[in-house]
């Protein structure tokens, strides 16, 4: 027995074997961050004054308007999707620009709508459009100075669009100088414009363009006068001058 005692003692021992461990948690993981891109929403208008149905008694309307996920710059810059300026219009006049306020003088009394619209930096509508519409109420101080026909000449303002003429009929009698301001709906004509062809020189109206044009004649007998879309030859509408007795 002492023997087997004294060959263990001198037995060399191993080294004891360290235990795997089990592998700890981690602490805490690093969540890398990723930042989603938000729509940046459709492009919207305001117009911020006057409000609808307002009273205004005044001769002078400021109208002030917003744009949201649009950018606004000034007037011929190139075309970039998002960004482009205002078109404002009281009744049939119109004013544009990157400003968000603009000052319409010498408004009479009556019921007027005003229209806003945002559009490219070339003019053209955005798609879908995007528009803001209003009516307010006037009284006004302003007295238009009243215009002496002149003698053997009808003078006539009509609108225009696509669709046609307003009015559609107008009267002059036999031997009258007819005179007709033609203005143009722009939010309703094809891009390409439009053409009115009648007993004058063709009026060949680009969309956007200076306006009224204005186009003369004399009353012979009655006279049809039409509207052309200018890039196919295609006719919209027709405007008769009936003879008055």
């Amino acid at each position: 027995m002492s023997l087997l005692v004294l060959v263990f003692a001198c037995t060399p021992q191993q080294p004891e074997q360290p235990t795997a461990k089990t592998p700890a948690p981690e602490a805490e993981k690093a969540v890398e961050k990723v930042v989603v891109q938000q729509p940046k929403g459709n492009p919207a208008l305001t117009i911020v004054s006057p409000s609808d149905g307002k009273l205004i008694k005044s001769s002078k309307i400021n109208v002030e308007l917003k744009a949201e996920n649009f950018n606004i710059v000034p007037v011929g810059e190139p075309v970039k999707d998002g960004e482009g300026h205002f078109h404002v219009w009281l009744d049939s006049e119109r004013k544009l620009g990157p400003q968000t306020a603009f000052t319409f003088e010498n408004v009479v009394s009556g019921k007027h709508s005003i229209v806003a619209e945002l559009v490219k930096s070339d003019h053209s509508s955005l798609n879908p459009k995007v528009t803001k519409s209003i009516t307010i109420n006037v009284e006004s101080d302003y007295v238009p100075p009243k215009l002496e026909p002149q003698q053997g000449i009808a003078e006539f303002t009509v609108e225009a669009d696509d669709q046609g003429f307003y009015p559609s009929t107008i009267k002059a009698k036999i031997g009258e100088t007819v005179r007709i301001n033609f203005k143009f709906r722009d939010d309703s004509i094809y891009f390409a414009g439009l053409d009115v062809k009648g007993p004058f020189e063709d009026i060949k109206y680009k969309l956007k363009g200076e306006q009224p044009l204005t186009a003369e004649f004399t009353m012979k007998e009655e006279t049809r006068i039409t509207s052309w879309w200018p890039a196919s030859g295609v006719k919209k509408a027709t405007l008769t001058v009936e003879v008055a007795k």
